[in-house]
């Protein structure tokens, strides 16, 4: 199967956050996304609580290390016979498109971010990621292609790879 997977770094987007948020199993209704934001202070209190509650700062990859990084997920995604087709690591968040069985898709997805983290651990100590990644299935070929150049469409600002 084919699928568009995205994680970010660690504290990159908290409950409350001003560009829009949802909650966990939308438990909780919110008032706009991240192409329509909520009104400006309308969850401040939750975004500061969930600040404050952090263990560290919230990480940013430094741009000299988005493509050790980016290679990292690359060499351990073919550790694991998943194709992929295409990857941009900018300084917050990583998406991916690559095809793949779906069973231990989450468990894979954890060890590429555990062996990418672990390849700027000596800049970045501590967690690099948030737990868990959000994994679409490609419903056909006109959303493989959006997938695609929506992925390279993140350059200059990200490294990216695309599969010849």
């Amino acid at each position: 199967m084919r699928y568009h997977i995205t994680w970010g770094t660690y504290g990159s987007w908290l409950p409350g956050d001003p560009r829009g948020f949802r909650t966990r199993r939308h438990r909780q209704h919110v008032e706009g996304d991240y192409r329509n934001p909520p009104a400006p202070g309308t969850y401040e209190g939750l975004y500061a609580h969930a600040r404050r509650s952090l263990s560290k700062p919230p990480v940013t990859i430094p741009r000299d290390l988005l493509e050790r990084v980016g290679r990292r997920c690359l060499d351990q995604f073919a550790k694991e016979n998943a194709g992929v087709s295409a990857i941009s690591v900018a300084g917050r968040h990583v998406h991916v498109a690559l095809e793949c069985r779906p069973d231990g898709l989450k468990q894979m997805v954890g060890r590429v971010k555990k062996v990418s983290s672990h390849g700027v651990r000596a800049r970045i100590p501590g967690r690099l990621w948030q737990g868990g990644c959000r994994p679409v299935a490609v419903r056909d070929a006109r959303h493989w292609q959006n997938v695609l150049a929506y992925i390279a469409g993140h350059a200059p600002n990200a490294w990216v790879w695309v599969a010849e």
